[in-house]
């Protein structure tokens, strides 16, 4: 197994690294850190929970130059969530590197106290990007032109969240630095993004056959149309996770679900985008302080946020945007775990299943029946779509036309049978059309 003591890394950080537990390499790490060492340019493709941020982040500060007193290195991360993670990991890294400043720049702090921050001449900064432009460029607080690596963390979110035109007039602020782009998936944004300001057109791809962890297991309960409090409750007393998170795709759904568990006398904690910032970091602590062993969640969490021990994830729904089902399921199956994705659906939502095992999610099947939860070896049976052709089209038109002339604005006793009638006769009509079309076709 490769260990972080193969790389030209400084003997304390490696020692540091040991004490922390890192010591073997995950395949993103093994791949990463000796160009990184080097000074290149990367774009890397990487499944989550795959320890992509000590790729980036142990290269980065072992090459920084603590005599100097200017920002040398920026992170930048879509989420205060997930930079405030980031800094977590890299201030373990603190008591080998007692001249090393980091500032921490995101939104939910005073920008007095961000200011203040850089005012302390910080080596590494780790922000989110609007912080970083009202304080890089707007109160120009400090230069980025010293700047010499910056890292784009979940850089296909950064984009989806509108942070484009600020990364790129970032980007365009710095002097040739290095640049190393982490994404899970790589949208076309990215793709213009790199173009721009990348040199290299290979991207590393680590995702594999799917872009969850290989650790995560998939399984899908075909729930007949039950109701999904009833399911909920025998699945947690069928499975009885060690840690459960739990997904919809709304803010009510996710609000209905946590008061439907507390109601029922479980300790649940719940994070969505609705929460103000103070209760939304008050909420983390106490869910990384083990308070909840199960969380409800919206699909703000499915995208950076790392919990620790996930040993279960459910999904109530399936999501619009079908790349947030591997965000969702990226939150379970990290560091060397085994994790399980669950997923609730019926044959309205049969397709989406389909539609994932196109994309190599390798799914085993239950049914629930009876409160309980049966294997079973058969996949969905989706609904075949009907083919409607231009004439029945022509005469579905018209129909609706005829319904629309017939109903008028009062409700007249007898209107349904004359409705029907009128229907019947524009069905007739439209036949004699059609056969008189098919003659003058043959002839």
């Amino acid at each position: 197994m490769s260990n972080f003591s193969q790389f030209a890394l400084g003997k304390p950080l490696v020692e540091q690294l040991s004490k922390l537990g890192y010591v073997d390499l995950t395949p993103v790490q093994e791949k990463v850190i000796p160009r990184a060492l080097r000074g290149e340019s990367l774009v890397v493709k990487s499944a989550t929970g795959t320890g992509k941020t000590h790729a980036f982040l142990v290269p980065l500060i072992n090459k920084l130059d603590l005599n100097n007193k200017n920002p040398q290195a920026i992170i930048l991360s879509p989420t205060r969530e997930l930079a405030n993670q980031t800094y977590k990991f890299a201030r373990e890294l603190l008591p080998i590197y007692p001249e090393l400043r980091i500032a921490f720049l995101a939104g939910g702090e005073e920008k007095s106290r961000n200011k203040d921050k850089l005012a302390l001449n910080p080596q590494l900064i780790i922000a989110t990007p609007g912080r970083l432009k009202d304080l890089g460029f707007e109160d120009t607080v400090t230069s980025l032109t010293s700047v010499k690596t910056i890292v784009l963390d979940e850089a296909d979110m950064l984009l989806d969240s509108g942070f484009f035109t600020i990364i790129d007039e970032i980007l365009g602020a710095l002097l040739s630095p290095q640049i190393m782009v982490f994404s899970a998936t790589i949208s076309q944004n990215l793709t213009n993004l790199i173009a721009k300001y990348l040199k290299t057109k290979e991207i590393i791809d680590l995702s594999g056959d799917s872009p969850t962890a290989n650790l995560v297991k998939h399984y899908a309960i075909d729930t007949r149309h039950q109701a999904k409090e009833q399911v909920l409750l025998d699945f947690i007393k069928w499975r009885n996770p060690y840690f459960l998170l739990i997904f919809a795709s709304t803010r009510k759904d996710v609000q209905k679900i946590y008061e439907f568990l507390l109601n029922a006398g479980y300790q649940v904690g719940t994070i969505h985008a609705d929460l103000s910032s103070r209760a939304r970091k008050n909420m983390m602590k106490r869910v990384r302080n083990d308070e909840f062993p199960i969380v409800v969640a919206s699909d703000m969490a499915a995208r950076g946020i790392d919990l620790d021990h996930v040993s279960d994830v459910l999904n109530l729904d399936l999501p619009n945007n079908l790349e947030y089902y591997f965000h969702r399921a990226g939150r379970t199956g990290r560091y060397d775990e085994q994790g399980s994705a669950w997923t609730l659906y019926n044959k309205d939502s049969a397709k989406v299943i389909a539609k994932l095992v196109n994309q190599g999610v390798d799914f085993s099947y239950y049914v629930y029946q009876n409160d309980e939860f049966k294997e079973t070896s058969s996949a969905p049976v989706t609904k075949k779509e009907k083919v409607v052709t231009a004439e029945q089209k022509e005469l579905q038109t018209k129909v609706k036309r005829t319904i629309g002339y017939t109903q008028g604005n009062k409700v007249k006793p007898g209107y349904k049978k004359k409705r029907q009638q009128a229907v019947a006769k524009v069905a007739k009509q439209h036949a004699k059309e059609q056969r008189r079309k098919q003659v003058r076709r043959k002839k």
